[in-house]
């Protein structure tokens, strides 16, 4: 991203004569092992720019890598990067005042200035010192692409490759609305997917018709299609798990409990002025408890496939971890990706390990079962409802749990686990749809009877 903005000024009017340096903070700070080293190099980027006429535009690309939080538990060499990063905000504080004292009439008159552009992935890791005003005055947030902003993304590569009759924008808005949490870079890498599984499929390009056609690739709508589904979105690529392919149907019986489920995870994502004009709010979470072996994980795998959002799975006890702090440090990175991918659902089995009730000795699990609560509070609830950025979006969390009567009452409240759909033994018509779908495809004996076996 700081190389596209380095390259286009075009967004700024009247900067035709700007000089623009792009500067990798992560080289600067290979060079902390000479001690004086990085703060010169630094300091001579700031001169450089200030000597120029004209104006100059520095780009800091990951600057959290030398302008940290200061006085923290840092490793080997954290006192060279608190030095680099007090000579960043002294560079910061003493911008334009050499050059406001010598040369007031050039620089009121001819535009002379150094505006510095500072580019990070969590600016929570940053030093408060660097984001009051006067150093880093406007913080610019640039969110995951919305559905509108993904078809034109998409639109943009695919117009590179295929022909304006072969991509509709019928075909386009749909596969926007597949790539649910993608990216730029996600949508890009999708279409280069979709020319890769046609190349595999064709084998080889004729040629004369793709000089015919200048170049272009007549990749087709299924070839996009299933690149999309199977790109992971990469705010969530390292949580999101492979769930195999569970529809409704491959669930015997619990008409009751599918209701419940499609009303509260599908409904509200696909038709949400229903609850918009009933003014109700859709559920923030589902607890599904029942006796074990009653299909509750498997209820959740036909979630992640017939809901058409991010899923994502995670066992209760591998959160909790013998350090101080990183579990509820692990759950609140697990919620920040959710919702960066949203909509997405959070599946948490065997959800009494890390909600069990407190007081009963267990400091660590007393502080994440509060992390947890936080989180929910902190969910977005509504289909189409907007997150702090102004953005729509929406996460649920769905848990599971063999034993209700353990879990803390502050969970199961109304406005955190709003749902709470008990998942029990099948009836006789569950058992026989439970005995068809394990008898399908198989060679049983003509006085087999499904209807008798369920009694």
């Amino acid at each position: 991203m700081a190389a596209q903005i380095a390259n286009d000024l075009s967004f700024i009017p009247d900067m035709m004569n700007v000089h623009v340096r792009l500067v990798q903070c992560a080289d600067i700070l290979s060079s902390t092992a000479i001690v004086g080293e990085a703060e010169h190099i630094l300091t001579g980027i700031f001169q450089e720019a200030e000597k120029r006429d004209g104006s100059s535009l520095i780009i800091l690309d990951e600057i959290h890598l030398i302008c940290p939080r200061r006085g923290g538990m840092g490793g080997s060499g954290s006192l060279g990067v608190d030095q680099l990063a007090g000579t960043l905000l002294a560079l910061l504080d003493g911008i334009g005042s050499s050059s406001s004292q010598s040369n007031n009439v050039k620089s009121s008159e001819g535009g002379r200035g150094l505006v510095v552009l500072a580019i990070t992935t969590d600016p929570s890791l940053l030093d408060p010192a660097l984001r009051r005003p006067g150093r880093l005055d406007v913080e610019v947030e640039v969110p995951v692409p919305d559905d509108n902003a993904r078809a034109e993304i998409l639109r943009f590569h695919i117009s590179q490759l295929m022909t304006a009759q072969q991509a509709s924008e019928v075909d386009i808005t749909a596969l926007a609305k597949i790539a649910k949490g993608f990216t730029g870079a996600d949508c890009k890498l999708a279409v280069k997917e979709a020319v890769r599984n046609y190349l595999s499929r064709t084998q080889h390009i004729d040629e004369k018709k793709s000089e015919q056609q200048n170049s272009l690739i007549p990749i087709e709508y299924t070839d996009l299609e299933h690149a999309i589904r199977i790109t992971k979105p990469s705010a969530i690529k390292s949580v999101a798990v492979e769930v195999p392919k569970v529809p409704w149907s491959a669930i015997g019986g619990m008409d009751d409990v599918k209701a419940l489920l499609k009303e509260s995870i599908e409904l509200p994502s696909t038709h949400p002025h229903l609850f918009e004009m009933m003014r109700v709010p859709p559920p923030k979470g589902i607890l599904l408890y029942g006796p074990p072996g009653c299909s509750k994980t498997l209820m959740a795998r036909a979630i992640a496939t017939e809901g058409n959002m991010n899923f994502l799975a995670v066992k209760g006890p591998e959160l909790l971890s013998k350090w101080l702090g990183e579990s509820e440090r692990a759950l609140a990175s697990l919620f920040r990706r959710a919702r960066l991918a949203s909509p997405s659902v959070i599946f948490f089995d065997e959800m009494d390990a890390i909600a069990s009730k407190r007081g009963g000795g267990g400091g660590g699990g007393d502080r994440l079962l509060s992390q947890l609560l936080t989180e929910l509070d902190g969910v977005t609830s509504g289909g189409n409802s907007s997150t702090s950025d102004g953005r729509k979006g929406r996460v649920i969390v769905v848990g599971a749990t063999n034993r209700p009567d353990v879990l803390d009452p502050a969970l199961t409240r109304p406005g955190r686990m709003d749902r709470m759909i008990h998942v029990g033994l099948p009836d006789e018509k569950g058992r026989q749809g439970i005995f068809k779908i394990g008898l399908s495809g198989k060679d049983c004996h003509e006085d087999v009877d499904v209807s008798w076996c369920s009694y």
